[in-house]
């Protein structure tokens, strides 16, 4: 009975709430990375400018302990056309190793914006991996947040698991993996 009551309950609620079947999904902290980059390098192309920056290293914490191998990590980037700033298009491919010296392939692609002393960048992440603990990273969905100095060269970046919030109807979600 109790059950029958909770289901009539969820249907009202959803029914009530706004159009759309889904709650907006849920982000946990799965990673932060302390690091430190090198100067950038400026590159002419046909298309534009484009900036590598050579990542040195870093420190992970979360989900796993570990580092970002240092000096093959790099992130490009291609000044995007804004009225209103400086914008590029970010993408960078890291090479992490956790403390039990396993390795994961981290990709952030985004969108970053400049002042004059600092920056701020937003995108998505995915994670490639062989290691047993952790191969559910490989169709996890991942968004990260990033920010550095310009004048240290000291740069910190949060990755952020994204689970479903559940059904505004409260419906199970038979696709998903139940915990």
């Amino acid at each position: 009975m109790l059950s029958k009551l909770l289901i009539l309950v969820c249907s009202v609620a959803g029914a009530l709430a706004a159009d759309g079947v889904f709650y907006p999904p849920v982000a946990r902290s799965f990673l932060s990375i302390d690091y430190q980059v090198g100067f950038p390098i400026n590159t002419t192309t046909p298309n534009g400018i484009v900036v590598t920056v050579p990542v040195w290293g870093g420190d992970i914490t979360g989900t796993f302990n570990g580092h970002i191998v240092p000096n093959i990590t790099s992130s490009v980037e291609s000044y995007l056309q804004n009225a209103g700033g400086v914008y590029t298009s970010f993408n960078a491919r890291y090479l992490f190793e956790n403390d039990a010296g396993e390795h994961l392939v981290a990709t952030v692609v985004g969108t970053t914006s400049y002042s004059d002393v600092d920056l701020h960048g937003f995108g998505y992440a995915t994670l490639t991996t062989d290691i047993d603990r952790l191969k559910w990273v490989n169709t996890g969905m991942f968004v990260a947040e990033w920010q550095a100095t310009l004048e240290t060269g000291k740069a910190e970046i949060q990755i952020f698991e994204l689970a479903t919030g559940g059904r505004l109807d409260c419906a199970p979600i038979h696709a998903l993996k139940q915990s």
